[in-house]
This record gives structure tokens, sequence and C-alpha cells, in this order.
């Protein structure tokens, strides 16, 4: 049986972001969070180019839910980050989490895409990204038995 997990708030402000070269994508974003007192919210435009780019995806397994991540998949440069979005949160430890998937074009166009694995991912030229801060509202990044790895899960702002 499915179920859902939700919280509700509100949007507090928007951040516009650019990241300049040799900037990890999700490093700057955190950054940018922290400066700003964003602790939850949504990356909702994150577009630019990259020297390089590794990314975990879906792939097959043999476990109970028959599936799970890869292994980091490099793709060399130059990257063009044609379209990423992902959410903002804390571990239970309160050290922020960036959640950001993208969608990468190489060299010859051909498309690329997965989840963005951080310090891995640094700018070539520019990122320009967009986060939306929420209050009244918490993403904690925590461990979910149901699926044996930790995930977002949104909750009542403690703050």
């Amino acid at each position: 049986m499915a179920t859902t997990t939700c919280a509700h708030g509100t949007l507090s402000k928007l951040v516009m972001v650019r990241l300049h070269p040799g900037t990890d994508v999700i490093e700057g974003i955190t950054d940018a969070c922290r400066e700003h007192g964003i602790r939850s919210g949504a990356i909702t435009t994150c577009i630019g180019s990259l020297q390089r780019a590794s990314f975990l995806v879906v792939k097959p397994m043999d476990n109970r839910l028959g599936g799970g991540y890869s292994d980091p998949v490099a793709l060399p440069g130059p990257v063009e980050l044609v379209s990423s979005q992902g959410t903002v949160g804390m571990d239970e430890s309160g050290a922020f989490f960036i959640h950001l998937h993208g969608v990468l074009s190489d060299g010859s166009g051909r498309s690329h895409g997965g989840h963005l694995i951080a310090g891995r991912c640094p700018v070539l030229i520019t990122c320009e990204v967009l986060i939306s801060g929420f209050d009244g509202m918490a993403a904690v990044h925590r461990y979910d038995p149901e699926v044996e790895m930790k995930v977002l899960c949104p909750e009542r702002s403690r703050a």
C-alpha cells in the first residue's frame, strides 16, 4: 500500500546565485543557502556549464525494491548543465544536504542525467541558480528502513 509523507509551509524568500568558474555546484548552493539562512527549500532553476560531472543513476538490483543507485558515472567535460532541480534540507546532525538531479549534455549533444555528486561538478564558465526558501516546514535527510537508505523527509519545522 503506497503512502505519502507531507508537510506544508510558505515561500519565504528567493535567492538568485551565480556560481563562478571552479566552484562545485552543490558546494556553491550549500554556501548560498548558509549565507541566506535557507535550511529548507527547492532549487527551482540550475543551468550552466561544467568542467566535468559525476552522477548516480538508478539501476536494477537484486534487492527487496528491485533497484538502487549505481556507482558514480563520470562524464568528462566540458559539459552543459541543461536543466537541474532539487531540494535543500538538513541531515539529523544539522548539516546541509542538497539533493540535486540534472540533465547534462556532452560535447556531442548526447543527453545524460542523474543524481549529481557533491565535490565532482565544478563550474566551467557560469552556473545560474534560483533557490526558493521555505518557512514552516523542514526536509530532514534520515534513514528510511522501507528503502534501506537515507532520504529527505518533509516535516513541520522545529524552528
